[in-house]
C-alpha cells in the first residue's frame, strides 16, 4: 500500500492518455484511492498530488524550477564535455538542450549550422552514442528501483548496479546509459515530476516515488 501522507489522492488532466496515466488511474480505482482531472489550464488542487507533464506539474508547484541535468556531483560520470552557453555554436556537431526552463525545446542535435537555432541560454554536450539506457529511479538518495528504456529491444537487459554517490537532498532520476567499452555514463538527471514510468511491474513503488518527489519538490526553496 502506498502512503499519501496528508493528500487526498491524486490528479491529472481531462486529456492525459499518457502510459503514466493510465498505471496511475488503474491503481487508485483498484484500491479506492480518489483521483480527479482538471483541465489543461487549471492547477491540481493543494490536497491532491498531480501526475502529468512537466508543464502542468510546475504551473501546479507555483514555482519556477530551472533544470539541472548535469549536477556537479555527477561530473565524474559524464565522460564527456558539458557545459552552459548564451551562444549558438557553429562548425561543430552538439547536443543541445534549454537551460533555463525544461521543455522549452526538445533536446537535439546540432548541424554546426544556425539550422533549427533556439533562444539562449543553452546545455551543451560532445555528442556520443549510448547503446543502452536505464532510468533509475530516486528518493531522498536511495535507488528504489531501475528499469531499461532505450537501446536492445530484444533482450532489455537489466539496470547495471550503480554505485556512485548521491547525496540524501536528491529526490528525482538519473539516467544511465553505456558508451565505449560498456562504460556507464549519467545521461541526463531530473527532477521527480512529469518522468515516465518504464517498469511493468510494481506500481506501488512508482506512485510512492510520485508522492514522496511531489513533497521533496514542495520543499525545494
Amino acid at each position: 500500500m502506498i502512503n499519501l501522507y496528508n493528500y487526498k489522492g491524486f490528479c491529472a488532466v481531462h486529456n492525459d492518455t499518457s502510459y503514466e496515466f493510465k498505471t496511475v488511474y488503474h491503481h487508485c480505482f483498484l484500491n479506492n484511492i480518489p483521483f480527479i482531472k482538471v483541465k489543461n489550464n487549471q492547477p491540481c488542487p493543494n490536497d491532491y498530488i498531480p501526475t502529468g507533464s512537466v508543464e502542468w506539474c510546475i504551473l501546479s508547484l507555483n514555482k519556477s524550477i530551472t533544470p539541472n541535468y548535469y549536477p556537479n556531483w555527477l561530473s565524474n560520470h559524464l565522460y564527456r564535455k558539458v557545459w552552459k552557453s548564451d551562444k549558438w555554436i557553429l562548425n561543430k556537431k552538439l547536443f543541445v538542450k534549454p537551460a533555463d526552463k525544461h521543455k522549452r525545446f526538445n533536446g537535439f542535435c546540432t548541424h554546426g549550422t544556425y539550422s533549427k537555432k533556439k533562444k539562449p541560454p543553452y546545455w551543451y554536450s560532445d555528442i556520443v552514442h549510448f547503446s543502452n539506457e536505464w532510468r533509475y529511479y530516486i528518493t531522498k538518495g536511495k535507488i528504489i528501483c531501475a528499469h531499461w528504456y532505450y537501446g536492445d529491444e530484444i533482450n532489455t537487459p537489466d539496470a547495471p548496479k550503480l554505485n556512485i554517490y548521491i547525496p540524501n537532498t536528491f529526490s528525482g532520476t538519473l539516467d544511465f546509459g553505456t558508451i565505449n567499452n560498456n562504460t556507464l555514463a549519467l545521461v541526463e538527471a531530473h527532477e521527480p515530476i512529469g518522468c515516465g514510468w518504464y517498469g511493468r511491474r510494481d506500481d506501488c513503488t512508482y506512485l510512492q516515488w510520485i508522492i514522496d518527489g511531489w513533497i521533496y519538490m514542495k520543499q525545494i526553496k
